[in-house]
């Protein structure tokens, strides 16, 4: 809406009561003032105003009127009394000859969820709850199974629950806060409560990688020890970055704590000179024997392995085994 223009609320009151379409009354001022409002500033407007729709028979509004079932006894035990699962817009009209208003299919569904009464219907027509117990597979692979007949939180699925997860809870108790089940043997359909272990959340991208370096785990008991290795990793990383250093760049004294969540326990400037792009000025490129991380690889080792042995990051390694040093230089030769 042009800035400084406002939409003329006796037009508004004349025209907005008996609108069909939005689109139709935004082209009636179009013409009739020389600019166009937006969908939003009508609505706006007319709410201001307290201008209502006309009711048209036969179609039912987004809603007529917002509706706090705690503060309206009267229409909350109607509804007990007179839902009994049917079309929303026949529980409508029923409503607004009794109240002289209708509900919006949101309003009965909310009303539904919130007081345990919303149905489940099958294909076939038919009024359908599945029995507490019932189990599905859900998109991830997992088991969920149904706990209890209705969710506590209204308009949520807290009645269904993660098998494992449930399992757990019902011969261990409550998974601790920050703590994931993990299936020791990595079988999803072993649900042996031996087999359930649950691990902290800090630990699960370490564990991660283990397993993307080789290191995997069958049992309890092993998935217990890697853990705690993960475990004894982030107490040296954290103790890696609690060490005082001093910047190359500017001369001040930093450690790397507030870093250690993105990964980082060994810069060797301070954040702001790392932000500033700033390296200390002895950093050079590092030289080493492509010769032995070619003999080590044709030897099958893989390249963190190969890395560890040498000193480098498994970066370089690849760099090296793929050549793509000497072919840089040589597109620097031919680029000159």
């Amino acid at each position: 809406m042009p800035r400084g223009k406002h939409i003329d609320a006796e037009w508004l009151r004349e025209r907005y009561p008996v609108m069909t379409d939005i689109n139709e009354l935004l082209d009636d001022h179009e013409r009739e003032f020389g600019w166009r409002p937006t969908k939003a500033a009508v609505y706006m407007k007319a709410n201001r105003l307290d201008i209502k729709k006309v009711p048209v028979a036969g179609r039912h509004k987004k809603c007529e009127r917002a509706i706090y079932w705690s503060k309206e006894p009267e229409m909350e035990s109607w509804m007990l009394e007179h839902d009994h699962g049917q079309r929303f817009d026949e529980l409508s009209d029923a409503f607004r000859e009794r109240f002289g208003f209708g509900l919006s299919r949101g309003q009965v569904n909310i009303f539904r969820a919130s007081h345990g009464t919303q149905v489940r219907r099958s294909h076939g027509g038919g009024n359908t709850r599945v029995p507490v117990g019932t189990e599905r597979v859900g998109k991830d692979g997992y088991i969920i199974v149904k706990v209890r007949e209705d969710a506590i939180v209204p308009m949520s699925k807290d009645n269904w629950m993660l098998k494992h997860v449930h399992v757990y809870e019902q011969t261990h108790g409550k998974v601790p806060d920050d703590h994931v089940v993990y299936f020791a043997d990595g079988d999803r359909r072993n649900f042996d409560a031996a087999n359930l272990v649950a691990v902290p959340q800090n630990v699960v991208g370490i564990l991660n990688s283990m397993r993307a370096r080789g290191t995997t785990w069958h049992d309890a008991e092993t998935l217990r020890t890697m853990v705690a290795l993960a475990k004894v990793q982030i107490a040296r990383n954290r103790l890696a970055a609690s060490q005082e250093r001093t910047c190359p760049c500017c001369g001040k004294t930093f450690n790397n704590l507030s870093r250690l969540k993105c990964g980082c326990v060994s810069s060797t400037v301070c954040q702001e000179c790392g932000a500033a792009g700033r390296k200390p000025p002895y950093q050079r490129a590092r030289r080493y024997d492509h010769d032995k991380i070619r003999r080590l690889h044709a030897d099958g080792f893989r390249n963190y392995q190969i890395a560890e042995m040498v000193g480098c990051s498994p970066t370089t390694v690849s760099n090296v085994i793929n050549n793509l040093s000497e072919k840089r230089k040589r597109r620097r030769r031919e680029s000159t």
